[in-house]
């Protein structure tokens, strides 16, 4: 009997290295595939699926992958780098208005999140402890974002995520503080201003004007990890931040600095 166990459990290890496999091979995100524009970011393993099922998650990749293309960054101002050039002129600023309009939210399996965000207080007797904002806000990545690569975001401004909370909170009042979060919509701008050095901005629009704040990032790549393609809200020991997919890398947001 324990010979007989001993070789199910073998041959169990082994169709769960074969199930891994096969897993990899049908939703595999290649390294550096975000700067390669002759192939779709993922390949699909044929031996799952028939082949009209295969057409069709093609399709919906070939589609993400032109919003993508229709996606073209804002050129960075060398005298004020941490801040999205949105020029002041009506005409400019309707254009502005309409691009950030035409931003799709991603509809990829995992590229949202939605949660009541946290705060940290101190009870009566001053210790620490969390508690919920009262605020609910959805965060997804934006639609064909994925498909920038570091040069992208090298030449110019690139929305990576659009941040939604309900319109009963006024768009010019701040209603989460960690994060200068408004009520409405706004939209996470990144920018890579040199290797070592990256930009974030957070962008609303208050009485048909834009306005913007300017956010911590760091950016975080490992060879032996795929970061997931997606955008989230992430709790820590002192802060809400958000996280997400930038690059083909992983984008951590947090703290903002000054309003502009």
């Amino acid at each position: 009997m324990m010979i007989l166990n001993a070789t199910r459990a073998r041959e169990f290890a082994q169709r769960l290295v074969l199930l891994a496999t096969l897993g990899t091979a049908s939703w595999g995100c290649p390294h550096g595939g975000t700067n390669n524009p002759n192939e779709l970011l993922y390949v699909h393993g044929r031996i799952h699926v028939d082949k009209e099922t295969a057409a069709r998650w093609d399709a919906a990749e070939q589609a993400v992958a032109a919003e993508g293309e229709r996606i073209q960054p804002i050129p960075a101002d060398d005298r004020n780098p941490s801040v999205v050039p949105f020029t002041g002129d009506t005409r400019a600023t309707l254009a502005t208005l309409a691009a950030l309009a035409a931003l799709k939210p991603s509809e990829r399996h995992g590229a949202t999140d939605k949660r009541l965000l946290s705060v940290l207080s101190n009870d009566r007797a001053g210790k620490k402890v969390f508690q919920s904002s009262g605020v609910v806000a959805q965060i997804t990545l934006v639609k064909g974002s994925e498909y920038k690569s570091e040069a992208h975001f090298r030449k110019g401004w690139l929305p990576m995520a659009i941040v939604v909370l309900p319109d009963t909170f006024p768009a010019g009042t701040v209603v989460y503080p960690k994060l200068k979060l408004h009520g409405g919509t706004s939209w996470i701008y990144v920018h890579e201003e040199s290797p070592s050095k990256w930009g974030a901005a957070l962008v609303r629009i208050v009485n048909g004007k834009v306005e913007q704040d300017s956010l911590d990032i760091t950016v975080a790549s490992d060879d032996s990890l795929e970061p997931v393609i997606g955008a989230r809200f992430v709790w820590e020991d002192d802060d809400e931040s958000i996280w997400g997919y930038c690059a083909g890398n992983c984008c951590k947001i947090g703290t903002t600095q000054a309003a502009h």
